[in-house]
Order: C-alpha cells, then structure tokens, then sequence
C-alpha cells in the first residue's frame, strides 16, 4: 500500500468518525482532519510523480 493510499485510508476513516459524532465542534474537527489526510495523500502522489522518493515517516522509523 502506498503512502497515498494510507492516507485516504485514514482520511475514510475519520470521516466515519465524524459522521458519528454528536458534537458538532468535534464534528468540524474530524471533518478538517479528514480533508488534511486528503491534502497529505495528493501531495504524497504528487511527489512520487516527481520521482522524490521522500518519506518523513519512513525516514523517521529508519533513523531510529
């Protein structure tokens, strides 16, 4: 599974959060957590595109 597509995994997920959420402060909340997954999945396949190979979580995990 690439980067992207984890990223709209998580972004359908939240959404199904939100849509159970009385609170419609929370409810905002998830909503905008949702559309940033959505942001982070086009800029991820936006730079795999580019040939960037790029990864801060990876880069992350490998560090340590």
């Amino acid at each position: 599974m690439t980067r992207a597509e984890q990223y709209r995994n998580l972004a359908s997920e939240v959404r199904t959060r939100a849509a159970k959420e009385a609170s419609p402060i929370l409810k905002a909340e998830w909503r905008l957590l949702a559309e940033n997954y959505v942001r982070l999945a086009e800029q991820s396949e936006a730079t795999s595109r580019q040939g960037a190979v790029y990864d801060p979580i990876l880069d992350e995990i490998l560090k340590n």
